[in-house]
C-alpha cells in the first residue's frame, strides 16, 4: 500500500484575538494511522502562535486535533502552521490580530 501522508490541515477559526482566542487545529492523514498511532510534529512560524511539537493520531483513525494558543500582539500578524508526517507537509495560516 502506498505510504500514509498528511492530506490536510485546517484551522478553525482562521483569524483570532491575540492573547483572547485560540484556534482549533485539524490534521487529517490519507489513510486509517498504523498500529501505534501516528505522530505527526507541528510547527508555528511566528511566537505570536504555539502549537504542541506533536499531535498523535490513535491507530485506526485518520484526524486529530490541537489547540493554537496565541499570545498579545502589538500590532496583527500572521502565523503558518504546518504538520508533517512521513516526509509529507501541510500548512495553514492563522491570522493574529490585535
Amino acid at each position: 500500500p502506498p505510504p500514509i501522508t498528511v492530506s490536510s490541515l485546517t484551522l478553525n477559526p482562521t483569524s483570532v484575538i491575540g492573547g483572547v482566542q485560540s484556534s482549533t487545529g485539524t490534521v487529517t492523514l490519507s489513510g486509517p494511522a498504523p498500529a501505534g498511532g501516528a505522530q505527526v510534529m507541528l510547527s508555528s512560524s511566528n511566537g505570536a502562535a504555539s502549537v504542541p511539537s506533536i499531535v498523535t493520531i490513535p491507530a485506526g483513525s485518520a484526524s486529530a486535533t490541537f489547540t493554537v494558543s496565541t499570545s498579545i500582539v502589538v500590532i496583527s500578524t500572521s502565523a503558518t502552521i504546518s504538520a508533517s508526517y512521513n516526509n509529507t507537509i501541510k500548512s495553514a495560516t492563522l491570522t493574529v490580530l490585535l
